[in-house]
């Protein structure tokens, strides 16, 4: 298993639909943030590659800006 940290930051104005980030197959948890990013999720899975998926999925949403993917070893 991998868990890995996902940094996020929204476009201006889109805060209300940080919950669909919750949906995202392989996040374990997500919450705001105050400072540079406005989100940050936690997320298991099986492997590498997942972590990925994940954050290609988190920004493939439409109102996320960036996203920068810290893993743990």
């Amino acid at each position: 298993m991998v868990h890995a940290t996902i940094l996020v930051m929204f476009k201006p104005g889109t805060v209300d639909e940080a919950r669909k980030i919750s949906k995202v197959p392989g996040v374990s948890a997500a919450f705001p943030v105050f400072g540079h990013y406005d989100y940050v999720v936690f997320v298991d899975v099986p492997g590498l590659e997942g972590v990925g998926q994940a954050a290609d999925s988190i920004l493939k949403l439409g109102f996320v800006r960036y996203v920068e993917t810290l893993v743990e070893r």
